[in-house]
């Protein structure tokens, strides 16, 4: 089995769900995370959770000094453009490793190796195009890939590292220089990525013809395992994912356990103990919260990063999306109208 290690640096307070994250991760005892951090919480974690306690300053300090320019960090945020480099800068942390990663925490792991096999980490060296969660072949060669320039794309490291604006080069960037050099990746949707502004659980990146599920439906984590339950025909059907991105939802948690053999159940708006089965019913109770006050929520969690045009903009890329996927819709239908006359 080959091994794998995601690294992640998270300074401050760590986030509201921390100890369901490490009970998730725990469900993985062939997997090891390296947290770099400087919240001393006595959390209970697990083995293969490996705890560097460290300052931000130092942090950032090491980053510093692997490069022979003028680099901006001036934000914790700006960690993430960085972290194509960690294969590099992190190498004394990650030998050993067939695979490094980096990863989101506001998020719930299922079994991961039932989705990431060794067959797929054999055919592939970038596994991923999200944030959330790339893995990366741990060799020179690989971990020296962030440092391709794409002309016509504009994606040079120095000009992103020494930037002040984010520019997503862990995702757009990277997944642009393995397309420039024609590069094959496993890019499947593996994952349970949430929409952040939809008062429901909506999915993205998955086919327009599974929007249905998207109607009612709640997701469970069971003994190491990222179940989502929706409605088809009136029927509670369910399928699998390696993990569920909450992506910076306000989300409750009214969870009075963290524990790895108890289950939880994520509603639109809270996760809670799953105290019985999911039925229609419960689908049909819980599967939505109300509208109005679930933006009040986003708006209360967001309030020290709104700005007028940040809401303008995420309402003219929600209403673009929609837009395309209505769009889209009446596409297929049409093709298979057309397929049914002739």
């Amino acid at each position: 089995m080959k091994s794998i290690a995601y690294l992640i640096p998270y300074f401050g307070r760590l986030p509201k769900g921390f100890d369901l994250w490490l009970i998730s991760a725990g469900a993985n005892p062939s997997i090891d995370w390296i947290l770099f951090t400087d919240d001393h919480t006595g959390y209970n974690y697990p083995n293969n959770v490996k705890v560097v306690y460290q300052t931000y300053e130092s942090f950032v300090g090491r980053i510093k000094e692997h490069f022979d320019f003028s680099i901006c960090i001036d934000r914790p945020w700006k960690l993430c453009e960085f972290r194509p480099a960690y294969g590099e800068i992190f190498a004394d942390e990650l030998e050993g490793y067939d695979y490094w990663g980096h990863c989101d925490l506001d998020l719930l792991w299922g079994n991961i190796r039932s989705f990431i096999t060794d067959d797929i980490l054999s055919r592939y060296e970038k596994i991923g195009f999200q944030g959330h969660s790339t893995l990366y072949k741990n060799t020179p060669e690989v971990n020296g890939r962030y440092k391709t320039v794409v002309p016509d794309a504009g994606i040079n490291y120095r000009d992103y590292f020494s930037s002040a604006e984010g520019h997503c080069f862990d995702e757009v960037g990277m997944c642009s220089i393995y397309d420039y050099l024609e590069l094959p990746y496993y890019r499947e949707t593996n994952f349970a990525h949430l929409d952040r502004f939809h008062s429901s659980f909506f999915l993205g990146h998955l086919p327009i013809s599974e929007d249905y599920k998207n109607d009612r439906q709640v997701i469970v984590w069971d003994n190491g395992h990222v179940y989502r339950y929706y409605l088809t025909d009136g029927e509670v059907e369910r399928d699998e994912f390696m993990y569920i991105h909450f992506f910076s939802r306000p989300i409750k948690y009214k969870n009075t356990t963290a524990l790895p053999d108890h289950c939880y159940v994520a509603r639109p708006d809270v996760i809670e103990d799953l105290c019985g089965p999911i039925t229609a019913e419960y689908l049909s109770r819980y599967g939505k919260c109300p509208t109005i006050l679930f933006y009040m929520r986003v708006a209360i969690a967001n309030r020290h990063k709104l700005t007028l045009r940040k809401i303008i903009q995420s309402f003219q890329i929600k209403a673009r999306n929609e837009k395309t996927r209505a769009n889209s819709k009446v596409a297929v239908k049409a093709s298979i109208e057309g397929n049914d006359a002739k």
